[in-house]
């Protein structure tokens, strides 16, 4: 499968979290900070945003594997950025190191996402 990405490519993103990231928003605490699951769309949303110009049209890419350590709760109304980081290509498969930080660079969350490159007309 053919494409442009190489490793070393990165984007950082800011992103103000907001009622709808919240656990108990999304019913998944009863907390008011952001839930892991709306962290890890975000860290999706920042990939896609990176590598999606350079895999071609007809192609998309998938989530396949993330483990993720998220280490700091953030309230509504609390900006983050995350940053994200092509660390390894093979075959179809695209390896990324991420971390998302407070405006203080605490690390709100690390870890490694896996996605793979798929054409949209197959799926």
């Amino acid at each position: 499968m053919t494409h442009s990405l190489s490793p070393g490519l990165n984007l950082s993103q800011k992103y103000t979290i907001t009622e709808q990231d919240l656990a108990s928003t999304l019913k998944t605490s009863q907390v008011a900070y952001a839930s892991t699951p709306s962290l890890i769309v975000l860290i999706e949303k920042v990939i896609c945003t990176l590598i999606q110009d350079l895999i071609g049209k007809e192609k998309t890419t998938v989530s396949a594997e993330i483990n993720m350590k998220h280490l700091i709760p953030m309230a509504a109304g609390e900006e983050v950025t995350c940053s994200v980081h092509l660390k390894f290509v093979e075959g179809n498969k695209l390896f990324f190191d991420f971390a998302l930080f407070t405006t203080d660079e605490d690390v709100v969350a690390i870890g490694a996402h896996e996605r793979a490159i798929v054409k949209k007309d197959e799926y």
